[in-house]
């Protein structure tokens, strides 16, 4: 499995400049062809249903037990990545279940 759990928590404006710049790295446009932020309280299982041979890796970037929290911090992560990211919106496709909840970032490698 390509997981890799290297999460922060905390409030999302405490969090939030520290994992934008995470994202710019894993993100680099000379080291990757695409990438997709998004939420889940399963990562393992996201990875193994939706992303296993789209993507080559998922890196979880945060962890909380409030949705609202981790959907703040993906809408406004993805609104800063949006010209760059898969996103087709800046978060929130459905229901995604019981706490904890993790903000993730799959990535394609050239």
């Amino acid at each position: 499995m390509s997981v890799y759990y290297e999460y922060e928590t905390g409030r999302p404006n405490d969090v939030l400049t520290t994992i934008a710049r995470r994202i710019s790295a894993y993100s680099r446009l000379m080291l990757v062809e695409r990438f997709k932020i998004g939420i889940s309280n399963n990562p393992g299982r996201r990875w193994r249903e939706t992303y296993k041979y789209a993507y080559d890796e998922m890196i979880v970037l945060y962890s909380t037990t409030s949705i609202s929290n981790v959907s703040i911090l993906e809408n406004l992560l993805v609104e800063r990545n949006f010209d760059l990211c898969d996103n087709l919106i800046a978060g929130g496709g459905g229901n995604i279940g019981e706490p904890p909840y993790y903000l993730y970032l799959v990535r394609k490698h050239y």
